[in-house]
């Protein structure tokens, strides 16, 4: 009932859909909460990238990118000079351009990292994707607690059989009818209260006697923030989606005049002031700037493609799994707590009633039997 099913089924008001899909917003700002505020920080993850590794990565598409925007660009805007000019100079003009782009690129990702928060809003992103997928959300939280749900579901027969002993000696003595269906309800309120409470407390060991007594989810830290770690990094937390979630947001917007502010610097470089010079008094200046902002914006359509090229390069580098990982490990008990609590805080009272209830319904069963 906290997972499933995923849609609601009935006729509101009497139907049911899981708790976490029905509130899969809410459920996902919760777990997006701790990620955001305890686990990671976007500036330390970007500053992990090199500029020089990322143009290496990237530099057989970028010299193949560079010689076709010049050549689109002289044959667009100056088809018959193109023409006309000499292969050694054409070839001597794709070297000197291809060999602007890696410093084009650098000065790109370093205003990159000053500007990730305008770029990335890594809250809106993990928040948007767990929304949309409610059985990954599931996923995360049934894996993280599986042990935890077992113990619920086990927990059930061995409090249920304790109290129905209790039970059984009281109705050994006084057999009003009504015992049944009552205690029915408190044995079910109380193996669901008891099973929910054992799970996170006590949140740090207690010693009694040779025991040592903890919540079952505390005890298992380091388990679990592997797991977290391992589903959020591989998929939430990839680059591939992190730029994808840049491309359909307004972050591609900022990206993009990022490029095309360094490309057009190329075009001055590469022209040099003396032919920059002649190449604006032979064909006047508009036709020079508009020259700089084709090559920009053919440079901006590409850039997605050119950036594939390097995501296994920045999944090795940001390592967000093992940062994810040993930060979870280091988080302190109370902290820790809130990966796996909020699914039973948010409706913890409905899922005891729920117990109470069918614990009562198998009272009456009882009493018809015996009656």
């Amino acid at each position: 009932m906290t997972f499933y099913p995923l849609e609601y089924r009935g006729n509101r008001p009497f139907g049911w859909q899981g708790i976490i899909p029905s509130k899969a917003h809410k459920m996902a700002s919760k777990a997006v909460e701790l990620v955001t505020s305890k686990l990671i920080s976007v500036e330390e993850e970007f500053e992990k990238l090199n500029a020089e590794e990322i143009v290496g990565e990237m530099r057989p598409q970028l010299d193949v990118l560079s010689k076709h925007i010049i050549d689109s660009v002289m044959q667009q805007e100056l088809p018959l000079v193109w023409r006309l000019l000499p292969r050694t100079q054409k070839e001597q003009l794709y070297k000197e351009t291809a060999a602007q782009f890696p410093e084009a690129i650098s000065n790109v990702l370093l205003e990159v990292k000053s500007n990730i928060h305008e770029l990335l809003d890594v809250n809106r992103m993990l928040v948007e994707g767990l929304t949309k997928d409610p059985e990954m959300l599931n996923r995360i939280f049934l894996k993280c607690g599986e042990k935890e749900f077992k113990f619920i579901e086990h927990s059930g027969r061995i409090f249920g059989f304790v109290f129905g002993l209790i039970q059984m000696l009281v109705w050994n003595y006084y057999q009003f009818w009504w015992l049944l269906p009552i205690g029915g309800l408190v044995v079910g309120y109380l193996t669901n209260f008891l099973a929910l409470k054992l799970i996170f407390r006590p949140v740090h060991p207690v010693k009694i006697g040779p025991i040592v007594i903890q919540g079952l989810f505390m005890k298992r830290q380091d388990e679990v923030s592997k797991e977290y770690a391992n589903i959020l990094a591989t998929e939430l937390l990839t680059s591939e989606q992190i730029f994808e979630f840049i491309v359909r947001t307004n972050g591609m917007d900022v990206l993009a005049e990022l490029c095309r502010k360094h490309v057009k610097n190329i075009v001055d470089t590469t022209t040099g002031s003396t032919r920059k010079l002649i190449l604006k008094l032979a064909i006047g200046n508009t036709k020079y700037e508009k020259m700089k902002a084709v090559a920009a914006e053919m440079f901006v359509h590409a850039l997605p493609a050119s950036i594939t090229t390097m995501f296994d390069y920045a999944d090795k580098s940001l390592q967000i799994g093992e940062t994810l990982e040993n930060k979870l490990k280091s988080l302190s008990k109370l902290d820790f707590e809130d990966v796996l609590h909020p699914i039973f805080q948010e409706d913890e009272h409905i899922l005891i009633l729920v117990g109470a209830v069918l614990g009562a319904v198998a009272g009456f069963i009882q009493m018809a039997f015996v009656l």
